[in-house]
């Protein structure tokens, strides 16, 4: 089943291109079987309002606005962060927007906001109640059981879930990461470098995230992709089968890049960021240096 969306591309809020594309459901089939040049064209559009954005991460923006729910599965470096972003505000652009991540790259992601839509709205939680007027929620995962209740009162039009392989795990921070991400009417973009790190089952909780078809049923997906079998104390679910099956399954839903791919990457980028030092610690680190000049 497919239907079909405008591409809202802007600048500065307003709407300076709109080409019609088709989205599919997470059951549809694989993405190569939609338009290439649908994908080239919507990857132009988008190159128009946010000529910063390098070829792969406007590739990368129309491949997330023609899914809504999907996996971003670029190699670490590739701006993973900054592409997720453009998609979201493409996709919803009223807002607001939940990014779930690792406590370290709660701050990296207010700047590349900012870098974006400079003057948004963010909260970056911490002990402080949810903002119901933030158009940007960050929260860490370590944070999810305490704002929980307060997000789900929310509507949300975009989840972001950085580092979703810390999700593939049965545990407390993926019950609550996948009770956010459920739903219709909600975006869902996972951004992960390493998706499937060691086993297929470690998929499983990735495309339960999409509320993609098979995994509605653990037992099934194990028995046809785990080569699952009754160890005499359970289910073992070590195991793989299906491998290629299983490929063009996460096809449908996932795009992942090699660097190598990237190539209109420059060598190196470097940023220089600003840290706050603490008074003791700067006039520590002054007489350090003063002594290294003795040397």
């Amino acid at each position: 089943e497919a239907s079909g969306f405008t591409l809202r591309t802007r600048h500065e809020g307003v709407v300076i291109a709109r080409h019609t594309c088709v989205t599919t459901t997470p059951d549809s089939p694989a993405p190569d079987t939609l338009s290439a040049e649908f994908l080239v064209v919507a990857a132009e559009r988008v190159g128009e309002a946010y000529p910063d954005l390098f070829a792969h991460q406007r590739s990368g923006v129309a491949f997330l606005l023609s899914r809504r729910k999907a996996i971003l599965a670029d190699d670490m470096g590739l701006g993973k962060t900054r592409t997720a972003i453009v998609a979201a505000r493409e996709q919803a652009p009223d807002g607001p927007f939940l990014v779930i991540c690792p406590a370290t790259l709660k701050l990296n992601w207010q700047r590349e906001i900012h870098m974006i839509e400079p003057g948004a709205h963010v909260q970056v939680l911490a002990t402080d109640p949810v903002d119901p007027t933030a158009r940007w929620v960050i929260v860490n995962y370590d944070r999810l059981a305490k704002h929980k209740a307060a997000l789900l009162d929310l509507t949300f039009s975009v989840v972001i879930v950085d580092e979703a392989h810390a999700i593939k795990n049965k545990s407390a921070r993926a019950n609550h990461t996948l009770e956010l991400v459920h739903g219709d009417n909600v975006a869902t973009y996972l951004l992960t470098g390493t998706p499937m790190t060691n086993r297929p089952r470690d998929l499983y909780n990735l495309l339960s995230a999409l509320d993609h078809p098979l995994a509605r049923s653990f037992f099934s997906f194990a028995k046809r992709y785990c080569a699952a079998t009754n160890n005499g104390y359970g289910l073992d679910t070590d195991g793989a089968s299906n491998l290629e099956e299983l490929s063009q399954v996460m096809a449908g839903v996932m795009l992942r890049r090699a660097k190598s791919e990237a190539l209109d990457l420059p060598e190196k980028v470097r940023t220089w960021l600003p840290i706050d030092v603490p008074t003791s610690r700067s006039e520590e680190h002054t007489s350090e240096l003063q002594s290294l000049r003795h040397l």
